[in-house]
């Protein structure tokens, strides 16, 4: 009787571990941090491919930044008016840190910029989050 109470109790506490440990995993990637990794992902992706429709809904409206030659930049401006790929076609996302405050997320880090020799390009992103999901509002790109 002691043993099957045992493994009664044993399965229990490795049921309960098991689905704690997958709710958390869920967690941890639907977390603000991780919504704006993603974003930061899906506009490296849209630019590569020219996507201005995703580009148009992943940067607001009433986004600033500043170039590689310290010009302001606004909106139109990283938007590619052409077809085809835009300046970061083949780029991907370097390590990366992710600080969230409420609906307002910032991402220091790398990206990749790919190309021969490849090179990497730091970045500050700001993020808010707004009825449309998570916006790019600012950046910051230098060599």
């Amino acid at each position: 009787m002691f043993l099957v109470r045992f493994v009664i109790v044993f399965l229990t506490i490795v049921a309960t571990a098991t689905v704690s440990a997958a709710q958390n995993s869920v967690r941890a990637e639907n977390s603000p941090e991780e919504q704006v990794k993603q974003v930061e992902r899906d506009w490296l992706a849209a630019d590569g491919k020219g996507d201005a429709v995703s580009l148009d809904r992943i940067i607001a409206d009433d986004f600033i930044g500043t170039s590689f030659e310290g010009g302001l930049l606004h909106k139109a401006d990283i938007i590619p008016q052409r077809s085809g790929p835009g300046g970061f076609a083949g780029a991907t996302p370097g390590p990366t840190n992710v600080r969230v405050f409420g609906d307002t997320g910032v991402l220091m880090g790398f990206i990749d910029a790919g190309g021969t020799p490849s090179h990497q390009i730091r970045v500050t992103l700001v993020f808010q989050k707004r009825s449309q999901g998570w916006q790019i509002i600012a950046a910051q790109l230098s060599h």
